[in-house]
């Protein structure tokens, strides 16, 4: 039996206005998405995508919502600490999972990757 653990790799997208250390925008005000890998049980930094904010005074535009979830879509989270219901309804579609998960971006990613094993166990 191999003892080396077996790692899936996905990427996150994460909203933050302070260099990727919080997890601390609404998804529809973030202008940065701070994208991370895991692979081989590790987190790696892979890039910061910018974005034009979605929300503007309570509505929201529909075509950029749409373009922020384009550019997200090699993801398999995104995590904000705020996602309403049409973002989170558009990105369900691209089968990109949905977590508000406010506070320090490490602990966010822990939960994800912890949320992850969770699910292939399930899906065994």
């Amino acid at each position: 039996m191999d003892s080396k653990r077996q790692y899936d790799t996905f990427r996150v997208a994460a909203a933050s206005s302070d260099y990727g250390y919080t997890v601390d925008v609404h998804f529809g005000r973030a202008t940065d998405f701070y994208i991370y890998q895991f692979l081989d049980g590790e987190w790696i930094y892979v890039e910061t995508r910018s974005v034009q904010p979605v929300c503007h005074g309570g509505g929201h535009s529909h075509s950029e919502m749409e373009k922020t979830v384009e550019l997200l879509q090699d993801c398999q989270y995104v995590t904000a600490s705020r996602i309403g219901a049409g973002a989170t309804a558009l990105l369900s579609k691209k089968g990109i999972v949905v977590m508000a998960l406010p506070g320090d971006l490490m602990e966010a990613l822990d939960k994800i990757s912890s949320y992850n094993e969770i699910q292939k166990l399930l899906l065994k």
